[in-house]
């Protein structure tokens, strides 16, 4: 296979040339190597299957008017006589609400129900994974686990090891992560446990896997919720995307898009694909319309992102200063995530906003060390001009869990050119190149943040 031959040669020249055989992509290729089921295949593979990608069933358009009736049933009748049930099937369309529009609002609304739930019948009471949503949504990802564990103490384990598979993966606790994933498609091997072992593989970079449990997930779809199919198709475009399939993203989107106009993760997903494939104007104009439509910082972000990438480096940076005072409003509270507001500290990239981003990061590290964590902490220490060995030990442990993914072989290429490492640059560059084969027209995207403090 040409893949493997490929890095077979990058390895032998590394180790011709005397270069440490612990060197990150060298120990990289050879844990890929000895992984049981890891399956090494030509990124081309991974396209999907256009049958699969078809949701199978009739889209019905009045989904939203079928929630607000039951939303409004159910308070009717909390005020009239409250029910511990009737609270806790609130609760759930609260949070299933909220998750579709990023209403904080309903967050909170959600939480009050179940909490109220749990009140008028402690034991047995599934609400209890509703706080446990809650809680991961919120990234206190170890309160999402303790409230799970409690659940399981009463037998009532639901879609507990959905949320256990889930809270592990944003903690980079990958091996448990797999475990949960794994009981979740042994006990119930429906759409939700196929696309949570997805993401999990996905984290570890086992593609082949992860794109066939995608497929499954778009296999075993049931008639009547096609914003939850459209959900999984966007994140299923994220995986091809990030794996060098623009064209197969593209495909997946179109019917994402079909199923669900409206959906903000959908929206921001074509606008993800538009930036990558060198539409920088058309990607802002999406992730406008996908902060309109959700409310998520997260796609403010994205779209300054994409307006440094069209050339507008100081409008980029206004709106990421906007962004800024958001996450730390938020963060008085209990809505904001830490990581956000690292992501955009580095990228205004003034020394103090550096500074703070750094310690931010370590803070951040200490708390969960998944590879998003490491990148941007790796990012930020990159802004230092002395700091590359410490940033390249960060993108090294990220990359030694399996992850795959253009953004840190770019970075990781960058420091190693600063460090001197000439060949090994040139290996991380190819493997960011390999997935991320766009070419000149898009792959600035993934070098911004790169330089020295501003």
């Amino acid at each position: 296979m040409r893949v493997l031959s490929d890095r077979r040669i990058l390895i032998a020249i590394c180790v011709g040339i005397g270069v440490v055989v612990g060197a990150a992509i060298a120990s990289a290729v050879l844990l890929t190597v000895r992984r049981p089921r890891q399956v090494i295949v030509e990124v081309s593979s991974l396209a999907p299957d256009r049958s699969a990608v078809t949701y199978r069933h009739p889209v019905r358009a009045t989904a939203p008017t079928d929630e607000a009736a039951a939303v409004a049933e159910l308070e009717r009748r909390m005020k009239d006589k409250p029910s511990p049930y009737d609270a806790g099937e609130l609760a759930e369309l609260y949070l299933k609400r909220a998750q579709r529009d990023g209403d904080p609002k309903d967050y909170a609304a959600s939480e009050a129900m179940a909490r109220r739930s749990l009140e008028l019948m402690p034991h047995p009471n599934a609400a209890r994974l509703t706080l446990a949503r809650i809680a991961a949504a919120n990234h206190h990802f170890r309160r999402a686990i303790e409230l799970v564990k409690e659940q399981f103490e009463e037998k009532h384990v639901g879609g507990g090891y959905i949320i256990l598979a889930t809270a592990h993966l944003a903690l980079g606790e990958l091996r448990e992560a797999i475990e949960a994933a794994d009981v979740v498609v042994e006990k119930r091997p429906d759409t939700e446990a196929y696309l949570t072992r997805a993401l999990v593989l996905e984290a570890q970079g086992r593609d082949a896997e992860a794109g066939h449990d995608f497929t499954r997930a778009a296999a075993l779809e049931v008639f009547g919720n096609p914003d939850d199919a459209a959900r999984l198709r966007a994140l299923w475009a994220r995986f091809l995307l990030r794996r060098g399939e623009p064209a197969g993203a593209r495909l997946v989107l179109e019917e994402a898009q079909r199923l669900s106009p409206r959906q903000p993760l959908v929206t921001a997903m074509r606008a993800e694909l538009a930036l990558r494939t060198g539409d920088a104007a058309g990607a802002k104009k999406l992730f406008e319309d996908a902060f309109a439509a959700g409310r998520q910082v997260r796609y403010l972000i994205d779209q300054a992102r994409a307006q440094e990438v069209g050339g507008d480096r100081a409008g980029a940076n206004a709106l990421r200063a906007r962004v800024e005072g958001i996450v730390r409003q938020d963060l008085e509270g209990s809505a904001g995530h830490r990581l956000e507001l690292i992501e955009v500290l580095v990228e205004q990239g003034a020394p103090a906003q550096v500074e703070e981003a750094i310690a931010l990061g370590r803070t951040e590290l200490a708390q969960r060390g998944g590879a998003e964590v490491r990148y941007q902490l790796a990012r930020a220490l990159a802004r230092r001009p002395e700091k590359p060995d410490e940033a390249m030990r960060q993108v090294q442990q990220a990359l030694a869990g399996g992850v795959r993914d253009a953004r840190l072989y770019e970075l990781a290429s960058h420091l190693d050119a600063r460090l001197g490492n000439t060949l090994r640059s040139g290996v991380y560059a190819y493997e960011a190149r390999r997935l991320d084969p766009e070419g000149s027209v898009g792959t600035s995207w993934r070098k911004l943040g790169l330089g020295p403090a501003l």
